[in-house]
């Protein structure tokens, strides 16, 4: 397929259908508030307040993997990446892929806007998917799994999975 006519291929959508949030390391962070919120009937919001209870926090990672659905539920599908987060905030050229979602699509809401140390709450406020985003992704229309593992110190200290479907 020709990519003009990728590019004019109808009007792909994807709207965030649901979300969890696992503390899993309680006196490191807690999160009291994991929510999505409904705008439209393909648009939500997703925000997510997590409290750290040990600052400074110097070294940070993450762990972000694709899934796809599956008759027997989600397979990873293409990616599965872990990056630094502290480094990759210090000199984000050197990180293509994650300079494109950090800046495009997380940034513009959230207060995590400095690399490390970081030394208060983290705050992501109603964090929408819009079709632009989209249009140059090949996947098929589909139900997704974006899970991140978010690390300090080497070991992980929460997950998020948000389950995702990619509309034609």
């Amino acid at each position: 397929m020709e990519k003009e006519d990728m590019l004019n291929k109808g009007s792909r959508r994807a709207k965030i259908t649901r979300v969890q949030c696992l503390e899993l390391d309680k006196p490191f962070a807690t999160i009291p508030k994991c929510h999505l919120k409904a705008l439209s009937r393909y648009m939500s919001a997703f925000s997510i307040h997590v409290v750290l209870h040990q600052v400074p926090v110097n070294n940070v990672s993450f762990n972000a993997a694709l899934y796809r659905k599956g008759n027997n539920g989600y397979r990873p599908f293409m990616y599965n990446n872990t990056v630094d987060f502290c480094r990759f905030y210090r000199n984000p050229n050197r990180f293509m892929f994650w300079k494109i979602v950090f800046f495009n699509i997380i940034a513009p809401y959230t207060n995590i806007n400095h690399t490390c140390p970081f030394d208060h709450d983290i705050i992501v406020e109603n964090l929408t998917l819009n079709s632009e985003m989209f249009k140059l992704i090949p996947f098929p229309e589909d139900q997704y799994m974006v899970r991140v593992k978010v690390g300090a110190y080497n070991h992980y200290k929460a997950e998020i999975k948000a389950y995702v479907e990619i509309l034609e």
